[in-house]
């Protein structure tokens, strides 16, 4: 597969060779009843996952296939309308493929400033963050926060690899595994985990976001643990070149 599939100059649908999608999926604060941010989804033309494409790309062009997914991602969003919202766009990336760190980051942000977008609206979803050295990984959190933009740690599980990188390196949020999440309405053993994870999170002053919410009983679950930012089919399921509107209703607790 080729680095070059993705052209952060296309209008909302790619190439037609590529058969890729752009999806946008929303993340919620169920208390404030409003659209936190939009997550951009790649798709695959046989529906594989980012992760299933970025696979199979050669390890000498993931970063540059990072980038070019980034600078999409903000020129799909507000070709979208993001623009007339006060949501933020949250941007996935592989952190271990950019051969600079904050690559992705600085072109989202200068594609940003050529479509009408700001920093400060952008979050960098960092995807095997535990995977890169120290140094690396603080110098792309001060990159995003010189910027103005804000870092989320993706992928924090039941073995809680990666919670020593969130307490040295301070992003602004992390996203939890989602088959930790939706497997706590019917796990004891993960809603154990669960328990003890959330304050320790929390004491460091970083946000907690869940994905993976596919119930009312997964939401429940983590409404009980104070975790008010969710992500999830039954949140809302992504939608291809659109901002979705959540199912979700205010809360009214």
């Amino acid at each position: 597969m080729s680095s070059g599939i993705i052209n952060p100059e296309a209008p909302i649908r790619p190439a037609a060779e590529s058969g890729m999608t752009m999806a946008f999926q929303p993340i919620v604060d169920v208390v404030e009843g409003r659209v936190y941010a939009y997550e951009a989804v790649l798709h695959g033309p046989e529906g594989e996952t980012a992760a299933e494409i970025f696979a199979r790309i050669v390890p000498e062009s993931r970063g540059d296939f990072d980038r070019r997914c980034a600078a999409a991602a903000v020129r799909w969003a507000m070709a979208a309308g993001l623009g007339n919202t006060a949501a933020r766009l949250c941007i996935p990336v592989h952190a271990p493929g950019a051969s600079v760190p904050g690559e992705p980051m600085l072109t989202a942000v200068r594609i940003g400033r050529q479509c009408g977008l700001i920093p400060e609206r952008m979050i960098f979803a960092l995807h095997g963050y535990q995977d890169l050295p120290g140094a690396k990984l603080a110098d792309i959190v001060h990159c995003n926060a010189s910027m103005g933009s804000q870092t989320i740690f993706v992928g924090l599980g039941a073995d809680q690899v990666g919670l020593g990188a969130c307490a040295r390196y301070a992003p602004n949020a992390v996203k939890l595994d989602s088959d930790l999440v939706s497997g706590i309405a019917n796990s004891w053993s993960r809603r154990l985990v669960l328990e003890d994870l959330t304050p320790r999170v929390r004491k460091l002053g970083i946000r907690i976001l869940a994905g993976g919410v596919d119930s009312q009983a997964v939401l429940a679950r983590l409404r009980s643990f104070g975790i008010f930012h969710v992500q999830g089919d039954h949140v809302g399921p992504p939608e291809i070149g659109v901002l979705p509107e959540p199912i979700l209703q205010r809360d009214a607790a």
